[in-house]
Order: C-alpha cells, then sequence, then structure tokens
C-alpha cells in the first residue's frame, strides 16, 4: 500500500500522463495506457475528491485490462466506500490472486465496513505475520483503521509500532502517524508536541507548518495558529491549505471579511470548490448575513454540477436555515423537503425541519421530528441535539419551552451543562425575572471556577443580559 502518493502527483511525469490521459478524454482520441497509469490517474482524481472522473479512469483501465489486480481492487474499494459491498464483492471475487497483499487489505476493508472487527483483525494479524511485523505493514494497518475511523484498533496497531522501537524522537513516519491519530480523535495537545519535534528537523516544511496550527486552532489558542500558519505563508504564499487555514484563523476571530477575502481567492483554481463554498456560506452566516448565505449556496449548486447526492441535501438544508433565519419557513420547508428526498435519514435535515414546523407554530409536528431525531441518534449526541432544539425555541422567542429543553440537558448531561445554563439564565432575564436569572448564573459562576467564560460573555445572545446585570451580580456577590 502507498500511503502518500501525493509527492508522486507532483512528479513532472506522472504529470506528463495526466496531461496525456485529459487530452485523450478531451479530444477523443484512442490512447494506449498501462494498467498502473490508470489506475494512479484514478488515484489522483480520488484524492481531490472528483469521484466521477475517478470513476472513469479506473473502468477505462478496467476495458483495456480486464483481469488486473491493482485496477479491480481500486473498483472494489470505491464500490465499498459507496457502500456497495455486494457489488464490492463480486468485483473483489473477480481477481486471480487471491493471496495478494493488496487483495488482503481490500478484504479486511470489506469486513470493517460490515463490522466484522475480528475477521478483519485475523487477516491483518496474518498479513504482519507474514512481513515480520515490518514497520511498513504496521504501518499500512494502522493507517487502514484510521480511514475506518476506528480509533481502538488504529491505537492498538500505533502502540505496535512504538513496541518495534519506533518513537517521537527517532522516527518522522511514526510522528507523522501519531499526529494524524491526535488530530483525529481530539487530542492536539499531543499533536502539537510531535509537530514541533518534526519541525525542529524539516523547518520548511509547509504540511507541518499546517498540521501544527490546526493544533493550535483545537486548543484555541488562536494567536498561535496565526503564527504557525504565517510561516508557512512565507515559505509558499500560495500554499492552499495554508491560506485554508489562514482564512479559518480570521473565522476564530471573528474577522469574517478578511476570510472571505481569502476564499474568494482560492475559489477559481481550488480542486475542491465545495469545502470553499461551505467555507463562505459559513461567514455569512455567521455574519448573520442570512441572504448572502442564500446566494452563495446558490451559486454552489450551479457552479458544481456534480455534487453527491448527501452533498445536495447538505446544501438545501443551508438553504432552508438561511429561510428560517429570515422567517420565511414556507420557501424554507420547499428546500428541506428537497433534502430530505435524497438523504431521508438526514438528522441535521429532520432537525431542521421541525425547526421550520417550530416557526410555523405546529408545536406538535415539531416535537415528534425532534424526537425523530433523538431516537435515531447516538448516546454521544443526544445533548448536541437538546442544546440545538432548546436553542431553536430560544431564536423564536419561546422561552418557557427553551427552559425545559435545557433541562433535560442540566439533569442528564452534567458535562454539557454550562451551554445550557447560559441559555436558561438569559431566557430567565428575557422573561423579566431577575431573581431565577441571578440563580443560574451563580450555578454557572460555580461551575465555572468563580468567573464567566469570555466565550459567553461575549456571545451575541448573552452580551446584553451581562451588561445589564452586572451590577446586581456584583452586588449579591456571585
Amino acid at each position: 500500500m502507498n500511503n502518500d502518493l501525493s509527492s508522486y502527483f507532483e512528479d513532472p511525469e506522472f504529470k506528463d500522463i495526466l496531461a496525456k490521459y485529459e487530452g485523450m478524454v478531451e479530444n477523443h482520441t484512442p490512447t494506449y495506457f498501462d494498467a498502473e497509469e490508470l489506475t494512479d490517474i484514478a488515484e489522483y482524481y480520488a484524492s481531490q475528491g472528483d469521484e466521477q472522473k475517478a470513476e472513469d479512469a479506473i473502468d477505462f483501465a478496467l476495458r483495456l485490462h480486464p483481469t488486473n489486480t491493482d485496477a479491480l481492487v481500486f473498483k472494489s474499494r470505491s464500490l465499498c466506500i459507496k457502500g456497495k459491498l455486494s457489488e464490492a464483492y463480486q468485483i473483489m471475487n473477480l481477481i486471480e490472486d487471491q493471496n495478494d497483499r493488496e487483495v488482503k487489505f481490500l478484504k479486511a476493508d470489506l469486513l470493517i465496513e460490515e463490522r466484522r472487527m475480528e475477521e478483519a483483525e485475523s487477516i491483518y494479524q496474518e498479513l504482519a505475520a507474514s512481513e515480520d511485523e515490518s514497520f511498513e505493514v504496521l504501518l499500512d494497518i494502522f493507517m487502514t483503521y484510521m480511514d475506518a475511523n476506528q480509533m481502538d484498533y488504529a491505537e492498538k496497531w500505533l502502540n505496535k509500532i512504538e513496541r518495534k522501537g519506533y518513537n517521537e524522537t527517532n522516527s518522522q513516519k511514526y510522528r507523522d502517524a501519531l499526529c494524524d491519530f491526535c488530530m483525529t480523535f481530539g487530542q492536539p495537545e499531543r499533536a502539537t508536541h510531535a509537530f514541533q519535534l518534526s519541525l525542529d528537523e524539516l523547518p520548511y516544511s509547509v504540511p507541518h507548518w499546517n498540521g501544527l496550527a490546526k493544533c493550535y486552532l483545537a486548543q484555541n489558542e488562536i494567536e498561535n495558529a496565526h503564527e504557525a500558519i504565517d510561516f508557512a505563508l512565507a515559505i509558499e504564499e500560495n500554499n492552499v491549505e495554508a491560506l485554508e487555514v489562514k482564512g479559518f484563523c480570521y473565522i476564530q476571530n471573528e474577522n469574517y471579511e478578511e476570510a472571505l477575502r481569502i476564499y474568494h481567492q482560492l475559489l477559481p483554481t481550488s480542486k475542491v470548490p465545495s469545502r470553499i463554498y461551505a467555507l463562505m456560506v459559513k461567514c455569512y452566516m455567521d455574519m448573520e448575513k442570512a441572504n448572502e448565505a442564500k446566494a452563495m449556496c446558490q451559486e454552489w449548486l450551479k457552479k458544481c454540477p456534480k455534487l453527491t447526492s448527501f452533498e445536495k441535501s447538505e446544501i438545501f438544508s443551508y438553504i432552508s436555515m438561511c429561510c428560517f433565519n429570515l422567517n420565511h419557513p414556507e420557501e424554507g420547508m420547499k428546500y428541506i423537503d428537497a433534502a430530505l428526498d435524497l438523504e431521508p435519514s438526514f438528522r441535521g435535515a429532520i432537525l431542521q425541519k421541525g425547526m421550520l414546523y417550530l416557526q410555523m407554530n405546529q408545536k406538535q409536528e415539531a416535537v415528534k421530528l425532534f424526537q425523530k431525531v433523538l431516537d435515531i441518534s447516538p448516546d454521544d449526541e443526544q445533548s448536541e441535539i437538546l442544546y440545538n432544539v432548546a436553542n431553536s425555541y430560544f431564536f423564536l422567542q419561546m422561552y418557557p419551552e427553551t427552559i425545559e429543553w435545557c433541562e433535560k440537558i442540566i439533569r442528564n448531561y452534567p458535562d454539557d451543562q454550562i451551554e445550557a445554563l447560559h441559555l436558561t439564565a438569559c431566557s430567565y432575564y428575557n422573561m423579566l425575572d431577575i431573581d431565577l436569572c441571578l440563580k443560574y448564573l451563580a450555578l454557572i459562576w460555580h461551575k465555572s471556577n468563580n468567573r464567566f467564560e469570555d466565550e459567553y460573555l461575549n456571545d451575541k445572545r448573552f452580551k446584553y443580559m451581562f451588561a445589564n446585570i452586572t451590577h446586581l451580580i456584583k452586588k449579591d456577590g456571585l
């Protein structure tokens, strides 16, 4: 397995092959390519997020080389990613050498997709043993579990690499693997140290400066993130990832105009324009410019005709949210129904439809959908869903209902109480019940080590409350 084809994609030899292929496609001129060349082209398009071009390239490879193992593996794996498991197995079974290394990895991929983890693990154990548990095979297995978002199994194989003597101080590949693991599974502090060690040895590595900046962002160390990304841009001023991260730093500073300036600069040449459009929509939504966000979504749909069904559903959901913010629930309902026609089980869209029902004062229909989302969501997402529902009631100035939904969080999710307590305190303030507002502010004060966090003091929903009740807080000695 090749863990990093990105450097090869920059090779002049590959660029010549890609140009030759794209010329063939554009001019409809039959041209011969090796299976390996076409598989690399498919890998390239996949890395750029262009699923259709990747599929076209691998289908062309299989027309020329119908029994090629690498092409069949790619085809099977792409079907697996799309959830077409039976078809993926059919393609895999066409491969002549079922003992090929890549085929074994493919078998494990399919098993993981079916959550048959013990069987997948058995294949990996055999593979590792057959290669004397070399660093390369252990790293390949680790990366497979990372791609599948399997934290426990990924950590198990990362530990195996450590036991072979590789660690942060003696192996750059290990450091990169560790950073990938830590950033994926919410350990930015540990990743920060590994990135810093990498930069001691590779001070001009833009990807590592970008990674360090992302670590700082994850820890809300915005100034350090700015500094790290400025180093990256000093080395390569037009680096796309660095510019994206710089834009996100501006978003965190609420400097949306500068973020939008960067994203407008990136958009015309971006190989993944959907990501840029999503960030621009976020900027406009955070600026409370729903009309601009809505227009950007419509441009996104127009300029990106090869969007997947889920991507279209997400965009329709964003437009529906714009309609909600503009108090146009009937129009919003049309878009959210379009989203659910494409993806009936899209929980975010179901929740959004409930919010629109709420705005139309159809409260029973709204509650049914809110409960449906809770019923089909995993336990670790329950408090976030409850908060989103409470915040919807708050937006619509339905304060008793806001308090009712916040109480569900306060009672059942003690680690997630602070946001709900703020929303409850502000609801009582808006209902002119100052005594109960003070009661909940006191709870916040004590749970936050006798202070109010800046993120809440500066939150536009709560600023007015804090500004007008400060004298009471001081008087009562909260």
